[in-house]
């Protein structure tokens, strides 16, 4: 089964904020660079609040909106300085802690950016913002039950945010809470029925608890919208086959392959379909394509073994046997059974 996506769907920074309503050389220039800014025009918008700051050193909008911008010019370690800078003149901006901490995300310091959400939550408690980014931070840490807290918080404070419905189901899929995840992916997909990796989602958690029609349903409504997802054809492909439908497994694989030939789990799969199908040639050919990219593959090599003996070429079949055994001696015990039923299957065949 292909894995969610885990990419979350964070709150970025807060942008530019309005100029106060001061006269003065710095407020001027502060005026000017917002203005600037708001068109779309960053670096001539520093140039802007550099002035404002050179005039008032101690303005702390100019630092913020300079920090604004050099985030947008991907200029983080000038951002931190400036969003620094604003904590230092004013130790209870909330929104500036929030925009560090987004900086320190993007700059992979996660502890750093974690204590920031924090400082955040700490003035400002009722932004459900805050929650949000912390309980990314939280779910890249792997601390799924922390996530779930914050991205519940997040909720109570805004409860028709599909986003965090999504990010909610996501740490309960970490969790295998597949009930809940599944639910949360419903609420997700009611307030935005465009957001397809809650279809992809749901589709997986309805397929790791056997509820494969339902998983089918999800992955169409996935292929609906983006008809080149490999990973979708492969995971319908999957479930159809959990049903017995070999056919339409054949069929899904067999897209998968088209969209995305490097993938050596999907023409595995689609050989195990062709001998469910008894279609020993195909299935033989997709083993052999999965050992030529994965020689060490004992998996392929037993199953183009039994292909092998349905071929009526049990010397080829045994030595893909023994490479097998050799690459993992503890697959014999488990499947020599199999593989001397298949023995019997075929030799009755020919009698």
């Amino acid at each position: 089964m292909k894995l969610p996506p885990i990419d979350f769907l964070v709150c970025s920074i807060v942008f530019v904020i309005a100029a106060p309503a001061w006269s003065g050389q710095a407020e001027i220039a502060l005026d000017e660079g917002l203005k600037l800014h708001e068109a779309g025009k960053p670096k001539e918008a520093i140039r802007e609040y550099d002035k404002a700051i050179k005039a008032d050193p101690k303005l702390a909008e100019a630092y913020f909106n300079r920090g604004n911008a050099y985030y947008d010019l991907g200029q983080n370690e000038q951002a931190v300085r400036d969003y620094s800078e604003v904590i230092r003149l004013n130790p209870k901006d909330a929104e500036a802690f929030f925009n560090r901490g987004n900086v320190y995300r993007r700059l992979k310091k996660d502890d750093l950016a974690l204590k920031d959400f924090s400082a955040a939550i700490k003035l400002n408690p009722d932004e459900a913002k805050n929650y949000i980014n912390r309980g990314g931070i939280h779910f890249d840490a792997r601390r799924y039950d922390a996530a779930v807290k914050d991205f519940g918080e997040a909720l109570r404070l805004n409860p028709k945010d599909a986003d965090t419905f999504y990010n909610r189901a996501n740490s309960y899929l970490a969790l295998d809470k597949k009930e809940e995840a599944i639910k949360d992916y419903g609420e997700a997909l009611s307030l935005d029925p465009a957001l397809v990796d809650a279809y992809y989602n749901r589709g997986i958690a309805y397929a790791d608890s056997a509820q494969y029609e339902y998983a089918i349903r999800d992955f169409a409504e996935v292929l609906a919208r983006n008809p080149k997802s490999a990973n979708a054809f492969y995971n319908r492909a999957l479930s159809e086959a959990k049903l017995g439908r070999y056919e339409a497994a054949v069929e899904n694989y067999s897209e998968a392959i088209r969209l995305n030939p490097k993938d050596p789990e999907a023409p595995f799969n689609r050989g195990r379909a062709y001998l469910h199908l008894k279609q020993f040639d195909l299935a033989a050919r997709d083993f052999t394509e999965v050992i030529v990219t994965q020689p060490r593959n004992a998996d392929a090599l037993i199953y183009r073994g039994i292909a092998r003996i349905y071929q009526g070429r049990e010397n080829d079949a045994d030595a893909d046997f023994q490479k097998a055994f050799q690459l993992n001696p503890a697959l014999k015990k488990k499947l020599q059974p199999i593989i001397d039923d298949a023995k019997a299957k075929a030799k009755l065949k020919k009698e």
